[in-house]
């Protein structure tokens, strides 16, 4: 069973997670501000303009989604852009990354030297469903665009965390468009503070050995970013010279040896992202057309199974989609594919629990009203750099989309005229 809300406010480049109690963090919240920037009134009459710099923070539910609530990480609103929400799964902890804040200057919790446009990494986190928070902002960074958490336990024989019982890690790009290199940060204390780790991936003849000389492949929108085993080691797809590598550090993100089989780098099959479960499985999955393929290893990479399609029968015109891991054998996917009558898109979500079998079933349904495919109010496609999913601790998987909006929608309207800009945020619950 599928069932698709909005969230009551503006969506845009979305995300989604569930926390330990089953609270999910829906991310952005986009507000749309009065006249003159006189603020947002929730049900306030009449238009309700939104672009991509408007103010936002977090849609917050306690309760499956019956009510949203909005949360101003901070104390402050933020660019709705280019964020990106993390819970770690054994604490519930909410790791968020936010490009700047909006406006500057900000009047919350942001501290004055910190409250400089596109001048840093603004990395915080909440250990009570968003109720309070505490912020780092990391120097060097010039709009890192769509980054990524990831929490892990020591390795062995590596530093042990204080006061938080796993390391945090936070990898980005130091520039948006120019993407000059991907960095690696790390945290022994939950995220109130980050030393940097490494450089991950380089413009330029890469210094592996293994890619002879070609560069390392990384963008604004590839999933070449660390994932953890339940040893704390982290890997890493490495693509250059059109191989696929895995990178291992057992040194709390410090350094990224490929790794190799009897002397030989170990090569696995072209993925588009990379997952880890508790146990170890590693899951890649790769879009081939209008085909998600999913491959299983057992083995950390030495052996694959064979791909299986897990797009929904007849969906057609797949374009953005995301993918995340539960226990052992729960993956879920979200992807906007094409409904036949339009230009819109279906909010389609896929989960299976047995995706360690040799033949796995998946459950798959539509979360909008097919009535009302996914679209923009000038008939462009309901989508912009990515989507969202997380499977909650009870197995039930949320998505994060956005759009819906159509010409005679009021939130889609300024001045009486469609604005392009203007979204909706869309979640779906998926419960099987």
């Amino acid at each position: 069973m599928a069932c698709g809300m909005f969230t009551g406010f503006g969506g845009s480049e979305a995300r989604v997670a569930v926390t330990k109690d089953g609270t999910v963090v829906y991310e952005p919240a986009v507000l749309t501000p009065g006249l003159l920037g006189t603020g947002f009134v929730p049900g306030a009459p009449g238009p309700t303009p939104q672009t991509q710099l408007s103010p936002g923070g977090l849609a917050v539910s306690s309760n499956d989604g019956a009510r949203w609530r909005f949360v101003a990480p901070g104390e402050a609103t933020w660019t709705p852009q280019d964020d990106q929400i993390y819970v770690d799964r054994r604490t519930g902890r909410i790791f968020w990354y936010a490009m700047q804040p909006n406006p500057i200057p900000t009047t919350g919790g942001v501290p004055v030297q910190d409250d400089l446009p596109l001048g840093y990494s603004n990395l915080l986190t909440s250990a009570n469903d968003g109720r309070t928070w505490r912020h780092v902002a990391l120097p060097g960074y010039l709009a890192s665009e769509n980054p990524r958490f990831m929490t892990a336990v020591a390795p062995k024989g590596q530093t042990a965390p204080k006061g938080y019982p796993d390391v945090a890690y936070w990898c980005g790009n130091n520039a948006l468009f120019v993407y000059v290199g991907r960095e690696c940060w790390r945290s022994l204390d939950g995220g109130l503070s980050w030393s940097f780790a490494s450089v991950l991936f380089t413009r330029g003849p890469s210094q592996r050995p293994e890619c002879g000389g070609n560069e390392e492949q990384f963008n604004d929108g590839d999933g070449n970013y660390p994932e953890a085993a339940p040893d704390g080691s982290l890997y890493v797809m490495v693509v250059c010279g059109g191989n696929t590598f895995l990178a291992r550090s057992t040194d709390e993100a410090a350094t990224w040896p490929i790794v190799r089989v009897h002397g030989t780098p170990l090569t696995i099959p072209a993925a588009d992202e990379l997952r880890v479960d508790a146990s170890g499985n590693f899951y890649a999955v790769h879009k081939d057309g209008d085909r998600l393929l999913l491959s299983v290893s057992r083995d950390r990479g030495l052996t694959w199974s064979p791909p299986v399609n897990v797009v929904a029968p007849d969906a057609t015109r797949l374009d953005q989609w995301f993918v995340a891991v539960g226990k052992p054998g729960q993956v879920a996917f979200a992807y906007l594919a094409g409904d036949g009558n339009g230009p819109g898109y279906e909010a389609l979500h896929t989960m299976t629990k047995d995706g360690l079998a040799g033949q796995p079933t998946f459950l798959s349904a539509i979360g909008n009203d097919p009535a009302h495919p996914l679209n923009a109010s000038t008939g462009q496609p309901a989508k912009d750099d990515f989507i969202g999913v997380d499977l909650a601790p009870d197995g039930s998987a949320w998505g994060a989309y956005y759009a819906d909006c159509t010409p005679d929608a009021p939130e889609c309207a300024q001045g009486g005229a469609p604005d392009i800009e203007a979204n909706r945020a869309f979640a779906v619950h998926l419960i099987s």
